[in-house]
């Protein structure tokens, strides 16, 4: 009897454990990863407004072709406007956004609506979606607009900032 007993308990437990095998499955997975390049940003030249009138406010653009026009009794004098040209490199594969932020002004100067021509594109705001592939290297061109207080003292100059975003999207 104590044998028949330790028999059918063995089985019991052969039964009950040995039967968890068809009451689970494994199934492996695998995690799939594409690298590619991290984009860069390289400034090859700050954008130049030439001089301007001292102790006089007015309004300044400056296209991304490099054409200034004053406004609001801004009074050009000289010197060689130049856009901001910057080189973006990166992704052969991946579009990019483009866009202007963090405007800060200088010594009376407040920057605002940045303008942006990538890759020979027409000039427009620097609120650029969905653009090609930077690659190698694209140019982008940034012209700005500059308020100017007219607080500006003889030989002093401003220096007004603002952050070009590039980004994958």
């Amino acid at each position: 009897m104590l044998f028949r007993t330790f028999i059918t308990f063995v089985l019991f437990i052969f039964v009950v454990l040995g039967t968890s095998q068809f009451r689970a499955t494994t199934q492996s997975l695998s995690a799939h990863i594409t690298f590619d390049t991290v984009l860069s940003i390289t400034n090859n030249s700050n954008i130049d407004f030439g001089s301007v009138i001292a102790g006089q406010a007015g309004t300044y653009a400056l296209s991304p072709e490099g054409i200034i026009t004053a406004t609001n009794d801004g009074v050009v004098l000289g010197g060689t406007p130049s856009a901001g040209d910057l080189t973006i490199t990166g992704s052969t594969t991946q579009s990019i956004d483009i866009s202007a932020d963090n405007y800060v002004a200088d010594n009376g100067v407040t920057p605002s609506a940045a303008t942006c021509s990538y890759n020979n594109g027409a000039s427009s705001p620097c609120t650029l979606v969905s653009q090609i592939p930077p690659g190698a290297a694209t140019t982008l061109l940034v012209g700005v607009t500059l308020a100017v207080d007219g607080t500006q003292e003889v030989n002093t100059s401003a220096a007004p900032t603002f952050d070009i975003v590039v980004s994958y999207n």
